[in-house]
């Protein structure tokens, strides 16, 4: 398949312009030449860079900038004709103070008075003299209303003198002798200090120097021995802390120092084991005053119980070894039946007490209140399986009956398990109305409950 040839549309101003850059192009390579054989640098090209994002400014940016300086033109201008106006204003009152009027036809222009003002003024101006000079003549020329007594004694005579800081003072005579030296010691004081203050950087240097150098003839007129912290401190600006002490340089200072903190230290560790000692002592009397106790306490309680004074004996006595590892079905079933008996004789207790006031208080089954559980129907009494198990009980009722398995037998009842209900011998007995017993009516109580 041929290919068609692309035609340039080719036009004589397309030509001149083309000769035109030739010949532009041919000038540049013949100056460039001639100034390379004289020996002159070549010129720097001109590089047209491409103008970034960073320096294209937003449209109508320059025209705002215009603007805003017009308007800061404008609004300076304004300033300094208020700034003039203002001037002018503070001018014309002064003159109305002062009272330079060009005209009375002027002076009534205004609505303040200030030819009246000037006069109040000055009044009072006046009358404030007045007052201070008869003040102060008054001052002068006042007489004390109470006379003061002349002294008995010269000490107690009142004296004036000058202190160190050139203040005028009044003081007893007797009191002047230890002003005098305070101020003496003030003045002292100030003088080391200005001293202080006036030394060159030199001068100070000098100094430290001398001292030093001091110092070092003392070191070597020493006898040779041990170096301590105090000799090689020279005037150190460190804060050491509570717990250091300051020990003297002298050898012999040093060592009574270091026998008396030695002697205060065994004091010390002397009164700590004293200390202790009667700790500990105190402790055994304790300890034996307790055992007494519990001892009194386990004979008072043995006659209540076995069961009783056996517990109360294990809590006051100290406690035992731990015990080797036992059945936790067995330590469970320890529990539950101390838990029982403990329960049980609180009950008894319980009703013991209520029973001395009221002996005939607890009602029984009679004609007109038949026993329920006869009414009740066969079909939903409780299975024999809850009667059957003499484990545990089957609900959390049965641990406050006195009847639990792990309790024991309660005062007038079998210690068997399923408890057995009252028979017909008692049924008859207690409705024939017939005086019984008190353990009789606590084991129908608590069958009944």
């Amino acid at each position: 398949m041929e290919r068609k040839k692309k035609i340039f549309g080719v036009t004589a101003a397309s030509l001149v312009d083309l000769k035109a850059e030739l010949y532009r192009k041919q000038e540049e390579f013949k100056q460039e030449k001639l100034a390379k054989d004289a020996g002159a640098p070549p010129a720097p090209k001109t590089v047209t860079k491409k103008s970034g994002i960073w320096t294209k400014q937003n449209a109508g940016v320059s025209d705002r900038a215009q603007k805003d300086v017009e308007q800061k033109i404008e609004e300076d201008k304004a300033l300094d004709k208020a700034r003039q106006k203002l001037e002018e204003k503070t001018k014309l009152y002064e003159q109305m103070t002062k009272g330079d009027f060009p005209d009375e036809e002027t002076e009534a222009l205004y609505l303040v008075d200030f030819t009246q003002k000037i006069l109040d003024q000055r009044k009072e101006v006046q009358a404030l003299r007045e007052r201070k000079a008869a003040e102060s003549e008054e001052d002068e020329g006042a007489v004390p209303a109470v006379e003061i007594p002349p002294p008995q004694n010269p000490d107690e005579e009142w004296v004036d003198y000058v202190d160190s800081l050139g203040r005028s003072r009044r003081c007893l005579r007797k009191d002047l002798p230890g002003l005098l030296k305070m101020d003496r010691n003030l003045r002292e004081n100030r003088e080391a200090t200005e001293e202080k203050t006036l030394l060159s950087e030199d001068m100070r240097r000098e100094l430290q120097r001398q001292k030093w150098e001091e110092e070092e003839k003392e070191a070597l007129s020493r006898p040779i021995g041990p170096i301590h912290y105090e000799d090689i401190r020279n005037q150190e600006a460190r804060e050491l802390g509570v717990g250091y002490f300051a020990f003297a340089q002298d050898e012999s200072t040093r060592k009574k120092q270091m026998e008396t903190l030695d002697m205060l230290r065994d004091q010390t560790l002397d009164q700590r084991t004293k200390r202790e000692k009667l700790k500990e002592k105190r402790k055994a009397m304790l300890q034996a005053r307790l055992a007494k106790v519990r001892q009194r306490k386990g004979k008072k309680l043995k006659g209540d119980g076995a069961e009783e004074g056996s517990e109360t004996a294990q809590k006051c006595a100290p406690p035992p070894p731990p015990p080797a590892l036992e059945d936790p079905g067995m330590r469970i079933r320890k529990c539950e039946s101390a838990f029982c008996a403990r329960k049980e004789e609180w009950n008894v207790s319980r009703l013991r007490k209520q029973s001395k006031a009221k002996q005939f208080t607890f009602g029984f089954w009679s004609k007109s209140r038949p026993d329920p559980r006869d009414e009740r129907d066969p079909e939903f009494a409780p299975p024999l399986a809850y009667f059957s198990d003499p484990k545990k009980p089957k609900s959390s009722r049965e641990w406050g009956r006195p009847g639990c398995s792990y309790g024991g037998a309660g005062p007038g009842q079998n210690s068997g398990w399923p408890p057995q209900r009252p028979s017909a011998q008692t049924k008859q007995k207690s409705q024939s109305g017939e005086p019984q017993s008190l353990d009789d009516m606590l084991a129908y109580y608590k069958h009944s409950t």
